[in-house]
């Protein structure tokens, strides 16, 4: 019992129901066997009347309704709701809506195997093509940063031919070519300050909403 208790997130109803009508969807068409997220409506009603829900199932539910899940789960509003002033606290909560929060904004949060997802996405590619990333870091730092910016040229000139916007639906140029600019700017000798460092200016910048995109 404690173990299920500790996989126990939160959810909130209102975000949960503004999601299904963005999709025009429902609690029944989530819990059907074909085409639901594998889970019982009962099991998904449950959970929105207790306000707790296993992070598995939250997480099921999101990736089908293409929502971020800590958008379900409310935290955003959350930390809108903590701003002092009145007048921020509002236009903080007006501007948070589903279609601004897809499940992509999770997928980039991940880490695989305490590998950030460029790690993965670059390991990925060579493996596919029967390389292996020892190769790779085997290259000099100035071969290995020019053959990753051609390779991110490259895709992003393929992706912009099929696609236009972007998950969040805005312009998919320039913010298409981010990652390269940074591989581009990338410092080997760059000391990151420790998590210590930007937990003390978290604190000090006193903003609650800061892990919220920017719209």
């Amino acid at each position: 019992m404690g173990n299920k208790e500790k996989n126990k997130v939160s959810i909130d109803r209102k975000c949960f129901e503004e999601a299904l009508k963005l999709r025009n969807s429902s609690i029944r068409k989530l819990g059907v066997v074909t085409g639901g997220v594998g889970w019982s409506e009962k099991t998904i009603r449950r959970a929105l009347i207790d306000g707790q829900i296993s992070s598995e199932l939250l997480d099921d539910i999101a990736q089908h309704l293409d929502i971020d899940p800590k958008y379900l789960s409310g935290k955003y509003h959350r930390n809108a709701e903590k701003y002092e002033d009145p007048y921020i606290r509002a236009l903080a909560l007006y501007n948070l809506k589903a279609e601004r929060y897809p499940y992509l904004l999770k997928q980039q949060r991940d880490k695989i195997d305490d590998h950030f997802l460029y790690d993965r996405y670059l390991e990925n590619i060579l493996i596919i093509h029967n390389l292996s990333l020892k190769q790779f870091n085997n290259l000099p730092f100035e071969i290995r940063k020019k053959m990753q910016l051609e390779l991110e040229e490259s895709i992003c000139r393929v992706l912009t031919k099929y696609f236009d916007k972007d998950a969040f639906g805005k312009e998919l140029y320039p913010d298409i070519y981010k990652l390269h600019n940074d591989i581009d700017n990338y410092d080997p000798d760059f000391k990151e300050p420790p998590p210590e460092f930007f937990e003390e200016m978290m604190r000090e910048g006193d903003n609650p909403f800061a892990d919220t995109p920017i719209k």
